[in-house]
């Protein structure tokens, strides 16, 4: 099956800046970055997610690695899906653990 390339793609990455005093500007300039290429990005306390179309999510990876990178050493983590579960399923899942 040939998925087209509009069909929503998930992305989830995780940056660590090395031996660097100062964390968050590397880490922040890398969310900025990737939203600026085209994704909505979601900060949360570990990790940032961002739907959006392959060439978007694959644009904001570099965005992303660039800008951190650009602070000092860098470890990026990313994680891809090619599918993403629908707003009402999230919901549903996240409903039974609340009770």
């Amino acid at each position: 099956m040939n998925r087209d390339k509009r069909t929503p793609q998930g992305l989830q990455f995780s940056v660590y800046p090395l031996r660097q005093a100062h964390l968050h500007a590397a880490i922040e300039a890398a969310v900025q970055a990737a939203a600026k290429a085209g994704v909505n990005v979601t900060v949360g306390r570990l990790s940032s997610f961002a739907p959006g179309d392959e060439e978007s999510v694959f644009a904001a990876i570099r965005a992303a690695f660039a800008a951190a990178k650009s602070f000092g050493p860098t470890v990026m983590v990313v994680t891809l899906s090619s599918g993403l579960p629908t707003e009402g399923t999230v919901a549903e899942i996240q409903g039974a653990i609340n009770g």
